[in-house]
């Protein structure tokens, strides 16, 4: 029961302090990957954290506790601190509200998931019949004068682009492309996708909440990085100035929707440092306060047991 209390407590401190200091991952020294990875590290540790927790009540009777060295004797003697009527109560109450909650989220996820995936389909339906493709090229070229590109995920995801594109210059051409070819090997439209189903199923947790409209800028930003380690900070820039946004579909993720200024002042600030090592620093970020939490809960259970002698 230590240990389920435990990754609750853990669960319940990411879900509700994490916007705090998530944000300071919100900065040019920051690698956008990295601080993409920790945002959605987080959720993920949230889900998985509180129902594991809520798995591990409802088996009372499990040994997990002895991972975290606390001993039989001592178990039972808190556990008999209580009425045991009351305590399952409490298992069932708290093990259901989390179980329904991860329901919520998969009945959000399968509608919205579906939904998404219809509406992709009949646009790049649409797409194929209108465009051309150059031989060689996966991108789906459309005629129109205004510079427009932006990508449509799924597993036969595609870079739309119009031929004012083609008419700029070479350096921000290849830019723009790479951009949008960053948001699909990147699987950014999924990661949106995830952010916006729990910001809808889950809008009263405050991680949840908050996570969908940093996740749409952070994936702009990573793509942006991923473009100018191939063109060159200065062509990203020049192209980040010379699309637009206009008659963009909606679900897809277009190089100048979101936050241009911001991601201009980020590319002249581009960060430095070792890819491999941010990103498993990530993930520690995302994991520790979970860890954390498990370690203060084991702590007061130790307490307990050495102030009543039963250890």
């Amino acid at each position: 029961m230590t240990l389920a209390i435990g990754l609750l407590a853990g669960a319940v401190l990411i879900a509700l302090s994490g916007p705090l200091y998530l944000r300071a991952t919100l900065s040019p020294r920051v690698r956008p990957g990295v601080a993409l990875t920790v945002w959605i590290a987080s959720a993920v540790v949230v889900l998985a954290g509180a129902s594991t927790g809520a798995a591990l009540l409802l088996v009372p009777h499990t040994g997990a506790d002895h991972l975290i060295g606390m001993a039989n004797s001592c178990v039972n003697v808190v556990r008999a601190g209580g009425d045991p009527v009351w305590e399952h109560v409490a298992r069932i109450v708290s093990a259901t509200a989390v179980f329904a909650a991860v329901a919520r989220v998969l009945f959000v996820a399968v509608k919205v998931s579906r939904d998404d995936a219809g509406r992709r389909r009949r646009h790049l339906q649409a797409l194929r019949v209108l465009s051309r493709v150059e031989p060689g090229s996966p991108v789906l070229w459309l005629e129109q004068d205004v510079p427009v590109a932006y990508s449509v995920g799924g597993r036969r995801g595609a870079v739309v682009a119009t031929t004012g594109v083609s008419r700029l210059g070479s350096a921000e051409r290849e830019a723009i492309l790479a951009h949008e070819r960053a948001h699909l090997s990147g699987r950014h439209h999924v990661l949106v996708l995830m952010a916006e189903v729990l910001g809808r199923a889950l809008p009263f947790v405050p991680l949840f909440r908050a996570a969908p409209p940093v996740v749409r800028v952070l994936v702009e930003l990573a793509a942006d990085a991923a473009a100018a380690s191939r063109c060159g900070h200065g062509s990203v820039r020049s192209a980040l100035r010379a699309v637009r946004a206009a008659g963009v579909p909606q679900g897809s993720l277009a190089m100048s929707r979101e936050s241009v200024e911001l991601r201009l002042h980020w590319l002249r600030a581009a960060p430095g440092g070792r890819r491999r090592a941010g990103y498993f620093g990530a993930v520690f970020a995302a994991v520790s306060p979970a860890v954390v939490a498990i370690g203060v809960v084991a702590g007061l259970v130790l307490l307990y047991c050495l102030s009543t002698g039963s250890l």
